[in-house]
């Protein structure tokens, strides 16, 4: 049986896969989006955060924002296959295509694309810490569940997320609340708004069994330690990476020139949606002029 051919297949269906594949629909080409949760929208779908970055409308939340991506993707009928896993990746030199294995529970299927775009975007690094209902483990559904009215409360870490939950999680009453941050890498208009007093700059140790920081006791710890990329392809395909994240050139192409990486995963300059959207924009429009001339050769030689 002979396997469906797309001219990109797009790992991951967050702000930047879905992007990319909208792009591709739109420049004439048929995109597939692979998503191995049951839905579009990526991290967002974990974000209770108000999300008033994104130009023409203001989303509640990150949770709206999913909710929009993957209306608007399904919407325009765009291939998708949710649930779904990569179990194996092969390059075709000679065919110029990627034959590419899928798992979808306990069923295996088979296709081919020309390109290959990895959107699979990243986890909260844990920093060794094991996640429960009092260490809480990066940004998130976590953060605003738990109930902080009357509890102390230590964040660790020094970047916009740590010093953005700080505001967050003080609408919710706690009884003290406390950054502790080797370095600051927040943005200013984050660092003027810590209390006199609730910030400890410089190392600090760490007893996470009895719940103490700086030998202090807490009701919560809060782990702010960044991101880690996800590499699904890590085992069937070797590409250049910096610090577990993809290296790509302009044109988001990485070590295989037929492997695209977008998003997060690549750990670009401001990482957020709207970049990530960018991102996958790029990949289209060059991934787009690869196929216009490898047609237009094809074209010439029929016809001359």
């Amino acid at each position: 049986m002979k396997k469906v051919h797309y001219d990109a297949l797009i790992l991951g269906g967050g702000p930047s896969g879905c992007s990319c594949a909208l792009w591709l629909r739109h420049l004439g080409l048929k995109p597939l989006i692979v998503e191995k949760t049951d839905r579009l929208g990526g991290l967002q779908n974990n974000s209770p955060y108000p999300n008033v970055w994104i130009l023409g409308k203001n989303y509640p939340n990150g949770k709206a924002f999913a909710r929009e991506v993957s209306k608007q993707i399904q919407g325009e009928k765009i291939p998708l296959r949710l649930k779904t896993e990569i179990v194996d990746l092969k390059f075709d030199k000679t065919e110029k295509k990627f034959k590419i294995t899928l798992k979808k529970g306990k069923t295996i299927s088979s296709v081919e694309a020309s390109y290959f775009v990895l959107s699979t975007g990243v986890v909260p690094n844990s920093g060794g810490f094991q996640s429960s209902s009092q260490i809480l483990i990066g940004p998130g559904d976590s953060i605003e569940r738990a109930d902080y009215n009357k509890k102390t409360v230590a964040i660790l870490g020094g970047g916009d997320n740590a010093f953005e939950n700080y505001q967050f999680i003080k609408r919710k009453k706690p009884r003290s609340i406390k950054i502790f941050a080797r370095h600051v890498r927040a943005q200013l208009p984050f660092v003027k708004k810590i209390k006199r007093g609730d910030l400890k700059i410089g190392n600090y140790t760490v007893d996470i069994k009895e719940r103490k920081v700086e030998g202090q006791n807490f009701d919560f710890i809060i782990v702010m330690y960044g991101w880690q990329a996800i590499n699904p392809l890590q085992s069937l395909v070797s590409l250049k990476t910096k610090n577990s994240f993809i290296e790509t050139d302009e044109y988001r192409r990485t070590s295989h020139k037929n492997i695209y990486a977008i998003g997060e995963v690549t750990q670009t300059s401001h990482p957020c949606c709207v970049t990530a959207m960018a991102d996958g924009i790029i990949a289209a429009k060059d991934i787009q002029k690869r196929i216009d001339v490898e047609r237009v050769s094809i074209e010439l030689k029929l016809k001359f």
